[in-house]
């Protein structure tokens, strides 16, 4: 085995139930690129690594995983699979790197669930993760066994030379029309208004990939604005919103990050109202949100925070320079339900009030639109200069 593959090892596997899926664990002895995808004729999941030392032992299983066994060996030189052998077909739900932190070590966290023959069809092609190499051939070799893999479809191009992905949400929409402006406006056309330019400036640079939880006015929840970006494995998301006041003399911009404490009365009042927008269709976030919450409770996702704390603060500093008006204390923190991607780093952009007359002129204007958008392009820039320099580290 090569000698850089003695950096990473597989320390522990542990399986745990939930209702809705079961989370396979790994603890790794370092964050790495990874793959999972799921076969069939017979079933399994597969998780590629670049190669490893396996410290893990006979990992047990639970009678909900489905797992009738765990096989592992070399695939390619640099390259390693772990194979699991299941009793029914899966579906992969989520699968993402939670970096060590405080006690924890390094771990590869993968949700799935068990799926019909017709499901499984219409997932099988998916591949979570980010590693790039091509398999040379399809037979997973295990000390003392041969195992034949079916080939895998290859991963799309762009995964060789992978750009970001940023999603973007424009706030409310459909039923939902969040703030009224004082020039009759609604919040949910000036979010989108504003999400879609800096969609087009952002591919416009031809640096990034982006996508919009909504392009249209549709209602969305908010817990699957964070499902779509965890799906698409979204390496920023943005929030957009144009909030309202009673004060009408107060006026912009302000960047939210998340905590479970808001920073202030009024921030805990305003994240207290976005969170309650899903009741305007019936459903109750603070029900649904339960699992995402427990995640972040658990996880204790620091370096996620930490990450969106920074390009927030480079977000400001870009508006700053782009002399697009503040709001006093302008880096503030809330329970925002958006904000609740365990994996992503995530802010929500309040570009301005509706309550206030000025500033909701403003939002409907292109001009201001592009400025503001133009701030959001340079941080993003900013932040993700920054993440190059920290994977050359």
């Amino acid at each position: 085995m090569p000698q850089h593959a003695l950096a990473l090892s597989v320390n522990q596997v542990r399986f745990g139930a939930h209702p809705d899926k079961v989370r396979l664990v790994l603890d790794l002895s370092a964050a790495t690129d990874f793959r999972v995808f799921a076969l069939a004729d017979p079933y399994r999941m597969v998780i590629d690594l670049p190669d490893f030392d396996w410290r893990a032992g006979n990992a047990s299983t639970t009678p909900s995983s489905g797992v009738k066994a765990l096989r592992y060996g070399n695939l390619q030189p640099g390259i390693s699979r772990i194979v699991f052998d299941m009793a029914r077909p899966v579906a992969v739900r989520g699968a993402f790197i939670i970096p060590a932190q405080k006690n924890q070590p390094n771990r590869l966290v993968i949700d799935f669930s068990s799926v019909d023959d017709a499901e499984f069809q219409r997932a099988k092609n998916t591949i979570h993760g980010t590693l790039s190499t091509t398999p040379a051939n399809n037979v997973l070799a295990v000390p003392g066994t041969q195992h034949l893999v079916p080939p895998q479809k290859p991963p799309p191009p762009d995964s060789i030379v992978r750009k970001p992905l940023i999603v973007i949400d424009p706030g409310h929409g459909g039923v939902d029309p969040g703030a009224r402006g004082v020039n009759k406006t609604n919040e949910k056309n000036v979010t989108l208004a504003l999400a879609k330019e800096l969609k087009a400036q952002l591919e416009g640079t031809g640096r990034y990939r982006v996508a919009l939880t909504r392009d249209k006015d549709i209602f969305i929840k908010l817990r699957d604005r964070v499902t779509i970006a965890r799906q698409q494995e979204a390496d920023l998301f943005i929030s957009i919103h144009a909030d309202s006041i009673e004060k009408s003399n107060v006026s912009g911009v302000s960047v939210y990050t998340l905590s479970e404490k808001a920073s202030d009365s009024q921030t805990a009042k305003l994240a207290a109202q976005e969170n309650r927008a899903d009741l305007i269709a019936g459903i109750d976030l603070s029900v649904e949100d339960e699992d995402v919450a427990n995640i972040l409770v658990d996880l204790a996702m620091r370096d996620t925070m930490n990450q969106s704390n920074f390009f927030a603060n480079k977000l400001l500093e870009k508006l700053k320079a782009g002399q697009v008006r503040l709001l006093d204390s302008p880096h503030r923190s809330a329970g925002f339900a958006v904000l609740k991607a365990p994996d992503i780093p995530s802010v929500l952009v309040e570009a301005g009030f509706m309550s206030n007359k000025k500033e909701s002129e403003l939002l409907n204007t292109l001009a201001h639109r592009k400025k503001v958008a133009r701030a959001l392009g340079d941080a993003v820039d900013t932040y993700f200069e920054q993440v190059r320099k920290n994977q050359r580290i």
